[in-house]
């Protein structure tokens, strides 16, 4: 994403603020038989529907949503409230330096590097930002301009932000995920916290901090759960003995698995499985 916005060179073609006045005016909805500018969307109030060549997007408070030209552009209202929003119509070049010298490039497909609609989580300084490019846009003072190329960098700046926390986030729920799905077809074997970290690449503490952030406990208290329940199942569903169920669930010592299993179900393995 960061090297794309190395190249990236904008030219702010307009800065609009979509109010209530503006839906009061023009009725509920936006339409455009075909875009004629790059805009790039930000909702911050009301809910609504945008529409691109027919794919819909939901759109709500946070939402950035960027209109590609040469598109059949409809944005709707939906209830209670319309939207809210600023929109920047923009364009841009891609520029290659080399050495010295620069070279300009026509992009091969003119649209940022993310989604065409994404949800920002916190979207505060976001609107903070809009607020002021529209004003500065609006104002049209010496070096206005320049002011507003600045601010909509800075702006980019906040989505790639988050957008790539949230990346790395969904690639550590993914590596946890992982480790949950082999704990639960290895519970037999002997699962230390260091050969799990290992697995996915983590070190020790901070694979503990993620687990309990994404499982809702600890490795070992996920582990002995996926054990104990494997237990019951065994001591309901057979005959075996209950050293060859300890065995079979991963406890080489019967007697800690039996204290285990009475600390955590209430009652020893043989009552258990008598009651």
């Amino acid at each position: 994403m960061y090297e794309f916005f190395d190249r990236f060179y904008p030219h702010i073609l307009d800065v609009q603020h979509g109010k209530l006045e503006h839906w009061e005016t023009q009725g509920t909805q936006l339409y455009k038989k075909s875009t004629g500018k790059l805009c790039l969307l930000y909702v911050y109030e009301g809910q609504g529907i945008m529409e691109l060549d027919g794919q819909p997007y939901s759109l709500a408070g946070g939402s950035i949503a960027q209109i590609p030209v040469r598109r059949k552009l409809i944005i709707r209202n939906s209830p209670p409230g319309p939207l809210r929003y600023f929109m920047i119509q923009y364009d841009f070049k891609l520029i290659k330096w080399q050495g010295a010298l620069t070279r300009c490039e026509e992009p091969v497909e003119k649209c940022l590097p993310f989604e065409l609609v994404v949800p920002m989580m916190d979207h505060r300084g976001l609107r903070s930002d809009m607020q002021l490019l529209y004003r500065i846009w609006s104002g049209k003072k010496e070096g206005f301009s320049g002011q507003a190329k600045l601010l909509f960098f800075n702006l980019l700046l906040r989505i790639s932000e988050q957008l790539y926390e949230r990346e790395k986030d969904d690639s550590a729920e993914r590596s946890i995920m992982d480790c949950v799905n082999y704990i639960n077809n290895h519970y037999q074997e002997s699962l230390e916290r260091g050969l799990l970290a290992r697995k996915v690449s983590l070190s020790r503490s901070y694979f503990s901090v993620l687990f309990k952030k994404y499982v809702g406990c600890s490795p070992v208290q996920y582990i002995t759960r996926v054990r104990l329940d494997k237990a019951m199942q065994l001591l309901r569903g057979s005959n075996k003995s209950v050293s060859v169920v300890a065995l079979e669930v991963g406890y080489h010592d019967p007697l800690y698995f039996s204290r285990v299993f009475a600390r955590e179900v209430g009652v020893t393995p043989r009552a258990y499985r008598e009651a």
